[in-house]
């Protein structure tokens, strides 16, 4: 062998050695820094839930306070701080890795509690004191702020061992995660979670099981990317997997500046389900009206058409909207969609559809049977009609009514009674808490 292929040979044994060690230096290189990663996915996790666990438990005390409380400027400052943790608290749950249909109850409780302790607040603002039955609601939510405090402070405790939650996140794609699973006591058989209707009449309706909103015809995911590109231009949007729950929907990941969004779109029929992110909202300059016409707008560009504002608020800067179709002068609450817009630039930063998809359909009996003087004969004399349209509601557990609706006015409180448009039989009423006049429904 000369000596040019000696040198050859063992050329090529260094540039082995060298590649062997240089591939595990950089495979080890890449390891912690993975790992780093996952140290610093796994203290943002914790943190939020320390966090949301500290929120609440901070709820629950103000509540109990509250319920004792008989001094308004006392009763104005823990209604103050419910607002503050019920709005941080969402923050919390927007940042953890669990799917939201899994708490889908508590987010709806901590929306409603903010809503329903800013109305008490700006009553006793006005000079207003806190009413009887407004004490009891009170004292219901303390309840059920008890049992989610429960189950918050177990998930804690469980977390400080040598439990992780980036470990027990499985793939999106292979259903539920475990730590998803965690959050099973809070569904609705534990926590019993009391009706608030600050929000609106039937803003949270799902008349059927079966999803008939969609049709069976589905997209892929490269067509749900794009969709979420045209609708939030502007926005850097990343696919985050797939989910198969109730709905099976494609998963993204939207940023803008500092803002961070999480959006689904159903594999049947692409459709925008939910939306959502912890934005900071500046000084308002957009007006209630001009916040339900861009939620309006907004609904239009997704698709949906001939979908109205008939119920809005405004609270901490945002604008809270939802929409229905109206068909033939009838309001169909079973299909109502859900807008959060932000009032310092007209954002829309909160959507959700759900209702919409499992009840949608076209609706061929929307004519009453007894004319509007018939159906007034089941008011009370006492009561002071102010305005009377026909609606579509949601029964109780599975179908819907058509109706008329009557709003009255009855000793300062305003309620919506509900009468069959068939029967003439009262099928439901609705105490609204919040009491301005033409605000709630169009």
């Amino acid at each position: 062998m000369n000596k040019w292929a000696i040198t050859a040979i063992v050329l090529g044994c260094v540039l082995a050695v060298g590649t062997i060690t240089w591939t595990g230096i950089s495979w080890g290189t890449t390891a912690n820094t993975l790992g780093m990663y996952k140290n610093q996915l796994e203290y943002v996790y914790e943190r939020n839930l320390y966090e949301l666990t500290d929120n609440i438990n901070n709820i629950e005390s103000n509540l109990s306070k509250l319920k004792i409380s008989t001094d308004s400027q006392v009763q104005e400052k823990y209604l103050a701080n419910i607002v503050a943790l019920a709005n941080s608290a969402q923050n919390n749950i927007a940042t953890l890795p669990i799917e939201h249909n899994a708490i889908n109850d508590t987010i709806t409780f901590i929306n409603q509690l903010s809503g329903f302790c800013l109305v008490l607040q700006q009553d006793l603002a006005k000079g207003e004191d806190i009413s009887l039955d407004d004490m009891d609601q009170i004292a219901s939510l303390h309840t059920s702020s008890q049992n989610i405090k429960y189950e918050l402070n177990r998930l804690t405790v469980l977390v400080s061992t040598d439990y992780s939650i980036v470990d027990n996140v499985k793939d999106p794609n292979k259903g539920s995660s475990n730590f998803n699973n965690e959050f099973n006591g809070l569904n609705n058989d534990i926590v019993e979670y009391p009706q608030l209707i600050y929000d609106g009449p039937f803003s949270d309706s799902v008349t059927n099981k079966t999803i008939k909103g969609l049709s069976e015809k589905e997209i892929n995911s490269e067509e749900a990317l794009n969709r979420v590109k045209k609708w939030f231009s502007g926005y850097e949007v990343e696919a985050t997997g797939e989910t198969n729950g109730e709905f099976e929907t494609f998963n993204f990941k939207l940023t803008k500046g500092n803002q961070e969004y999480y959006a689904q779109v159903t594999k049947r029929d692409g459709i925008l389900l939910q939306f959502n992110g912890g934005y900071e909202t500046g000084e308002s300059s957009k007006t209630e009206d001009e916040c339900r016409t861009i939620a309006e707008t907004f609904a239009t560009t997704l698709g949906f058409e001939d979908l109205h504002a008939v119920w809005s608020t405004a609270s901490q800067g945002f604008v809270y909207v939802n929409l229905t179709p109206i068909v033939n002068d009838v309001i169909i609450y079973p299909d109502m969609i859900k807008v959060k817009v932000a009032q310092d630039n007209g954002e829309i930063v909160g959507w959700e559809a759900r209702s919409w998809a499992f009840n949608h359909t076209t609706r061929t009996d929307l004519s009453p049977t007894i004319d509007e003087v018939k159906a007034r004969q089941s008011l009370t004399s006492d009561m002071d009609v102010r305005t009377t349209k026909l609606a579509i509601i949601p029964n109780d557990y599975v179908g819907e009514t058509l109706t008329y609706e009557f709003m009255c006015i009855n000793e300062g409180a305003t309620y919506y009674v509900y009468v069959n448009a068939k029967t003439g039989e009262q099928v439901n009423i609705l105490k609204i808490i919040e009491t301005d006049d033409g605000n709630l429904l169009m």
